[in-house]
């Protein structure tokens, strides 16, 4: 027979056993949403933050990728997913900042609908020209701008992307005006470049770096505000006199609004220990990056930062939500 004395323990016991049944974070597989097509540099980027992810929770991590509408569906789709840390995705600011400013109904705000989980690899562009310009660094560059005003032209990816809102931030520190000729894709800018239909491109270090050390464009400057480790040899914008010349490429993790800070913490963890690995590093400098760790606060204070910059030139340029 059960004593009295004994039921409030019987009863805690009971009233406890639910939440000891409840299975440890991650007790499944996670899924990592990239929202561009496989193949490319964001496609990478999202397959080794799935392999570091993997590697320090010790559960699959699957990629999905949901590509269209500018990365808007996949985006989207992670923001109205269930914020318990096993849907995440391959972040960067042309989903999450650039985007939401360029579509009417992006379904999503891409800062306040989403937990800062971890930076992850960072790149650069470079300043090139076209070689048959006179031109050698960035004080003549801004020189030549000046005494020919809208007459040097140069192209992007297409309108409001990084390469776009990199020629816009030059304009305002250097009080230039230069010509913006947008393509479907960075690879017929660079085109042009070369054949000599546009003078200048604000390109990715990685998508560029082989026409440059070719001799068929020729690289100013870097637009990292310090050196880019991977070509040491070219200065940077500010270094050539060019003053808070800084708009970040990243990619990152992040995922739908309200994840538990304790599981935010384990994957931030497990992807800053997987880019000390030399492999990952390696990896990274292939595709022309480098390992950004973070910690989530420092993350989420940087995407507030860049949101705004990313609205004022994007307002600069009156391009209107399509």
């Amino acid at each position: 027979m059960i004593s009295r004395r004994h039921l409030p323990v019987i009863a805690a016991g009971l009233l406890a056993t639910p939440a000891l049944a409840q299975p440890a974070w991650p007790a499944r597989q996670i899924r990592l949403v990239v929202p561009y097509p496989p193949g490319g540099a964001s496609d990478i980027a999202g397959r080794l933050q799935a392999q570091a992810l993997s590697d320090g929770l010790g559960v699959p991590v699957v990629v999905d990728n949901r590509a269209g509408a500018g990365g808007t569906i996949g985006t989207a789709h992670v923001a109205q997913s269930a914020p318990d840390g096993y849907t995440v995705m391959m972040a960067s600011p042309s989903s999450h900042l650039g985007a939401p400013l360029l579509f009417k109904t992006p379904g999503y705000e891409g800062v306040d609908d989403f937990s800062a989980i971890a930076t992850f690899a960072t790149g650069t562009a470079m300043v090139c020209v076209h070689p048959g310009l006179p031109i050698n660094n960035i004080q003549e560059l801004v020189a030549y701008a000046k005494a020919n005003p809208s007459k040097l032209n140069y192209g992007s990816a297409g309108a409001g992307g990084a390469n776009h809102m990199l020629g816009v931030l030059f304009m305002q520190r250097t009080g230039t005006e230069l010509t913006h000729v947008p393509y479907r894709g960075a690879a017929p800018a660079l085109a042009d470049l070369i054949a000599g239909n546009i003078q200048v491109v604000f390109d990715s270090y990685s998508g560029i770096i082989g026409t440059v050390r070719a001799g068929q464009v020729r690289a100013l400057a870097v637009t990292n505000p310090t050196r880019w480790p991977l070509a040491p040899e070219y200065p940077t914008v500010q270094e050539q006199g060019v003053p808070n010349y800084d708009l970040p490429s990243f990619s990152a993790v992040m995922g739908p609004k309200g994840i538990p800070a304790p599981i935010v913490a384990r994957m931030n963890a497990a992807i800053n220990d997987g880019l000390k690995k030399p492999q990952m590093i390696e990896r990274l400098a292939a595709n022309g990056n480098a390992p950004y760790p973070s910690t989530p606060e420092a993350f989420a204070t940087l995407m507030r930062t860049q949101r705004g910059l990313w609205q004022e030139l994007v307002r600069s340029t009156g391009l209107q939500p399509e």
